[in-house]
């Protein structure tokens, strides 16, 4: 009678979920993730990649899969006026998820990972010596296993370990002769009463726009996206755009990232960017830690070391999620003042592109805005 599948089982096979099973693989443990879906399938996401998250990702190299590089920022305020930089280098990288995310996997399965596709994850189990998730085809057992399933993660919810706080991302993908009439580089509308903010930029032969927003629902999206794409000139190409929809779970203080022999990552723990609704970044590193605290797991048999992986994430990513929160409360709540006071200015544009390209963190620029705000009330 077979005792395990595999050394660890991994739910979901994004780039968390694949990244961890390369990680692991590489180490010699026996990896087996399941995914919901077949691959290559489209995911709505922004797909943005920073340049902090491409050097969390090495060595791999996801050259082959990006779309286009971006090193043009327009902000646009509620009323209209606009504030560009440019930088000599890239600010960011753009990817359809689709390509990623089969990139990624195959990277994992090249180095002895292995996948089961279109098998949704029904429930899992936690027993004195294995850790079992059912599936709609059957059931698996492993020593260790990662929740990579999302934000409607199945392993958080049956664990108990689903973050309470969410937001909300639409994306939409235009069609591709909307590319002839763009500007160029990243553009970044803040409309009052939003609580968030709109986008718009390339991938590859096409742009890519959407909304973010704090609130966990919204219901009247649609002229929200009318309206922008009618101010960037886009109007004609509403109609022919269809627009989807996930939320995306947002961690805090108190939030717990394992449960007994299984643990969570990326969005399935919460861990996004608050302010920015970008969840790749912080899949890719809390998939690189929790790599190493399933490693100790698994070689040493320490028994805390992921109850360590809460810890850790509770000390690096939670403190910049918390600076991240209350940016977006200033310029979402406030976007003419903030403008007003601070983002006309070009010396913190370019902070702030910086804080976009993952150059400069959110807990910096915080205690510089801190400090910019005090010499203004001085004055």
């Amino acid at each position: 009678m077979r005792r395990y599948d595999a050394d660890v089982l991994v739910i979901g096979a994004g780039p968390a979920g694949a990244t961890v099973a390369y990680w692991l693989a590489s180490w010699g443990f026996s990896v087996l993730m399941v995914e919901h879906y077949s691959l290559p399938r489209y995911k709505p996401c922004g797909g943005a990649l920073t340049q902090r998250t491409l050097q969390w990702l090495q060595p791999l190299d996801v050259s082959p899969v990006l779309e286009a590089w971006v090193n043009t920022l327009v902000l646009q305020s509620p009323d209209g006026d606009r504030f560009t930089v440019t930088f000599p280098r890239p600010l960011i990288a753009t990817t359809m998820r689709d390509k990623l995310d089969t990139f990624l996997v195959d990277t994992a399965l090249a180095i002895g990972a292995k996948i089961r596709t279109k098998e949704p994850a029904l429930r899992c189990e936690q027993h004195p010596e294995r850790v079992e998730v059912i599936t709609s085809k059957g059931s698996y057992a492993a020593r260790v296993l990662v929740g990579a399933d999302g934000a409607n993660s199945v392993v958080a919810h049956q664990l108990n370990l689903k973050p309470k706080r969410r937001a909300l991302s639409l994306v939409a993908e235009l069609p591709p002769h909307t590319l002839d009439r763009w500007m160029g580089g990243i553009h970044l509308h803040f409309p009052l009463r939003l609580n968030g903010y709109a986008w718009c930029f390339p991938k590859g032969n096409h742009l890519s726009a959407g909304l973010y927003t704090l609130r966990s629902h919204l219901p009247n999206w649609r002229p929200w996206l009318d309206r922008y794409l009618t101010d960037l000139a886009l109007q004609d190409d509403c109609q022919e755009m269809g627009a989807r929809g996930h939320p995306i779970p947002l961690a805090d203080k108190h939030t717990e990232f394992h449960r007994g022999a299984a643990l969570v990552i990326g969005d399935a723990g919460g861990l996004a960017d608050p302010f920015t609704g970008e969840g790749i970044a912080w899949a890719i590193r809390s998939a690189r830690m929790a790599s190493i605290f399933v490693r100790l797991f698994l070689e040493h048999e320490e028994t805390d070391a992921l109850e360590e992986y809460t810890q850790a994430v509770r000390k690096e990513i939670l403190p910049e999620m918390a600076a991240a929160i209350r940016f977006a409360f200033v310029l979402f709540s406030l976007p003419r003042l903030s403008f007003r006071r601070f983002l006309q200015h070009e010396r913190v544009l370019q902070n702030f592109a910086k804080l976009l390209s993952g150059e400069v963190s959110y807990q910096t620029l915080w205690r510089k805005t801190l400090h910019k705000a005090f010499l203004l009330l001085r004055s």
